[in-house]
This record gives C-alpha cells, sequence and structure tokens, in this order.
C-alpha cells in the first residue's frame, strides 16, 4: 500500500504543479526552474532553426540528468525484492503467527483476553518489520521515493514554459515537421502520446518479477491499474494543451521505454535459484526477536 500511495502522491504533484500557474511569471518557482528553461530552449533554437526540434533536444537533455536517479531507483528496487526472498522464510512463520493470534482474539471471550491477543499482535508486526528492515526488504524507503521526486520540478519547469514561452515565444506560431503545429491545439498529437505511454506501460508490466509472497498478487494488480493512468491522463492533457507539451510528453515517453530497458539490463530482477522443494520447518527459523533474547 505504500508503494501505491507513492504513485498516487507522484500523480497528484503532476497534476497540481502542471496545472497551477503555468500563466504566472513570477515568484520563487518561476526564476529557478521556468525562466532557466525558457532562456536554454531559445539558445538551443539559435542552433537547430527549428523549435520542434529544440524541444526534443531539451527534453531529452533533461531526462538524461535525472536518469541517474532513476537507474538508482531500480537498483533499490531490485535490491529489496532480492531482500524480500531472502526474508520469506522468517515472514512465513510471523505471518502463521498472526494468523493464530487473530483466530485467538476472534475467540476471546473478555476484554482481558482480547488485549492480550492484540498485543500479540502487535508485537508480530513489529517483529515483521524488523525482518524487512534485517533483509533491506523495505520497497519503499527515502532512497526510493527521491528518484521520483527529483526530475519534478525540472520536468515542471518545461511544462511551465512550454505553456506559456516568453523568451521561446516563436513556438506559438511554428510547426514540427511541417504537420504539426505547436502553439496551439492538436489532435494528432495525442493519439501518438497515448501509443507511446501505453507501450512504455506494456513494457513494465512485463518486466515486473512474478509475485513470490502472499498478498503481493494482489498489490502489484493495483500497481498495474495505477500504471494506466500515466497514458490516460497524459492524453487529456494533450488535448487540452498546446502541441509543443503534447512533442514533450512523447519524447519523454519514447526516452522512459529507453530507460525501462536499460534500467533492467543494469538491474534484472532477482531471481532465487530453483531448488526441488522449498519448505521450512518453523523451528528452525530464527526471528530477528529470539535473536535479542539469546543477547
Amino acid at each position: 500500500m505504500k508503494k501505491l500511495s507513492a504513485i498516487l502522491l507522484g500523480l497528484l504533484g503532476v497534476v497540481t504543479l502542471s496545472g497551477c500557474s503555468a500563466y504566472d511569471r513570477s515568484g520563487t518557482f518561476y526564476e529557478t526552474f521556468v525562466k532557466p528553461m525558457d532562456i536554454f530552449l531559445a539558445k538551443i533554437h539559435e542552433y537547430t532553426g527549428s523549435w520542434g526540434w529544440s524541444i526534443v533536444i531539451i527534453t531529452l537533455i533533461i531526462r538524461l540528468l535525472v536518469l541517474p536517479f532513476m537507474l538508482n531507483n531500480y537498483k533499490v528496487q531490485n535490491k529489496a525484492r532480492k531482500g524480500q526472498e531472502l526474508a520469506r522464510p522468517e515472514l512465513e512463520v510471523v505471518q502463521k503467527k498472526q494468523k493464530a493470534a487473530k483466530e485467538k482474539e476472534a475467540r476471546a471471550i473478555s476484554n482481558e483476553e482480547k488485549m492480550q491477543a492484540r498485543s500479540e499482535l502487535m508485537e508480530l508486526q513489529r517483529e515483521q518489520m524488523a525482518i524487512m528492515k534485517k533483509y533491506d526488504a523495505m520497497p519503499l524507503s527515502l532512497g526510493g521515493c527521491l528518484p521520483m521526486l527529483i526530475p519534478l520540478p525540472f520536468l515542471t519547469g518545461l511544462f511551465y514554459t512550454l505553456s506559456n514561452p516568453l523568451y521561446s515565444a516563436g513556438i506559438i506560431d511554428s510547426t514540427f515537421l511541417g504537420v504539426f503545429s505547436l502553439g496551439t491545439r492538436s489532435y494528432t498529437l495525442p493519439l501518438i502520446a497515448f501509443a507511446v505511454y501505453a507501450i512504455q506501460t506494456k513494457l513494465q508490466m512485463s518486466l515486473m518479477p512474478t509475485p513470490t509472497q502472499p498478498g503481493q498478487e494482489q498489490m502489484q494488480s493495483q500497481m498495474q491499474m495505477m500504471q494506466w493512468l500515466s497514458p490516460i491522463m497524459i492524453t487529456g492533457f494533450s488535448f487540452i494543451v498546446a502541441g509543443a507539451v503534447a512533442v514533450y510528453y512523447i519524447v519523454g515517453g519514447i526516452f522512459m521505454i529507453f530507460q525501462t530497458y536499460l534500467g533492467h539490463a543494469l538491474y534484472p530482477p532477482y531471481k532465487p535459484e530453483k531448488q526441488k522443494k522449498q519448505t521450512f520447518d518453523p523451528e528452525k527459523v530464527t526471528l530477528v526477536s529470539n535473536k535479542k533474547k539469546r543477547k
């Protein structure tokens, strides 16, 4: 659920920042991110002579600058998946104890028995968190969140620039490839954007590792549903903004396809070694709390 909340938070951030004050040319955010993007885009145009290709180039430059952070995210996720597999024997023991404690609470008659069962559940929850921490199996951490947040102000600054250009105002009356208008709404570019992000989403889902722990199937299904929101939202934005923004979305989506391939090539999902039969004897599994008691 934490990872699902992070996705929701990221989508909310995109919506909020993209529609907050694109036409406001004042304030710290404008001076720090939007104005430099606007000037940089105009400088690129001096060399290319094409506003369309200038948008392509500046989008690729920004994506390349934040690529190391995104690749680090793949690394962190891969480490967490490996940790989850290593923690599985201990987690299975804790989950069995949790089930027994819940049944005990359901059968409890007196308040004292119920409180005792709830206390056991709380202790087992702490035990579960300790095991996850022990194997670095936490699916979401500062290291995992940060790469998703760092690119946001830069990409939003470029979005604002393309929505309301000042130094690069020539975009308003220009076209890209002689076909697509950059200064007005386009009805073709949003469809291309949807196709690009649909491919990226399908690719991302096809490369997701097979769930190995109870409850992961449901979480992965929820994440897949959330991932399809991205193509839908981007297509909707592209229909109501200028064609320049749609070009930015398309180039960013194509780069994300490359980024996904690269991330999984460098940090492929952890695959446990196949064994004839994986059985775990609860009596032979040493939990974190048991180690502390021995000390």
